[in-house]
């Protein structure tokens, strides 16, 4: 079942109706395969974007915030929320516009939306398989061999011809640590970029310029890829 997240202004001027309660009711009765969750603004058409935001990351779903909202607001969420799942505002006057806007941020969600691009999905699935079998560089025994990484167990075979690139990106970058070894060459995370790794694998996205040069590839990837990753720590 598919969590959908709603922020509602109170009143939210649906058709002179200003009960949340009522229009969430609703909602439910006519879309009965969505668990739908939502929050009041408060009277400055606020919220708190750390408590949505952790709301939301239990659970990635799409998300449909009513007009009005502070801009502030929607941008936070939008930066915290919008390269994992589709974040829309809109401004509703009737119960048939409310569904319209539901089907249609539901549909992008269920239409594997946001697609980012392959590599990027690809780095963070490898440093994710990294972190799960503790391969930090310093560790006599923390390091994969390369053709390792693209078998299973994090990163699925079908990426097998664009984890050499990116795996060069990401040494290239300072992400990982690259050691010799019978004429190979086995990787590691570098645990000197700890807490930059792991901002990124929360963020769902790197930094500076290997963003830039991961997004290269034509190819795309659905966002939904990358839901069964855990929810990594702040370790600062």
């Amino acid at each position: 079942m598919i969590s959908l997240y709603m922020g509602f202004p109170t009143p939210c001027f649906i058709e002179g109706n200003g009960d949340v309660v009522m229009a969430v009711a609703q909602l439910r009765a006519c879309f009965p395969g969505l668990k739908i969750k939502h929050v009041n603004y408060d009277a400055q058409c606020s919220l708190s974007v750390l408590d949505f935001c952790s709301m939301v990351g239990q659970k990635p779903g799409p998300v449909l915030l009513l007009r009005p909202i502070q801009s502030k607001v929607l941008e936070a969420i939008r930066q915290r929320l919008a390269a994992n799942v589709p974040v829309v505002a809109e401004t509703i006057a009737s119960e048939e516009e409310l569904h319209d806007a539901v089907a249609t941020v539901v549909g992008h969600f269920e239409n594997g939306e946001p697609l980012v691009a392959i590599d990027i999905v690809v780095g963070l699935l490898i440093m994710a398989k990294l972190d799960d079998g503790h391969m930090w560089a310093g560790n006599a025994k923390g390091y994969m061999w390369a053709s390792d990484v693209p078998k299973g167990r994090g990163v699925d075979e079908k990426y097998k011809d664009r984890v050499p690139h990116v795996l060069n990106i990401l040494l290239q970058h300072g992400v990982l640590v690259k050691k010799p070894s019978q004429g190979k060459s086995k990787f590691a995370l570098n645990p000197d970029r700890k807490i930059d790794i792991y901002e990124m694998l929360r963020d769902r996205k790197f930094k500076g310029a290997v963003e830039g040069y991961l997004q290269r590839n034509h190819q795309v990837e659905s966002v939904r890829v990358l839901d069964d990753l855990p929810d990594y720590e702040d370790v600062r």
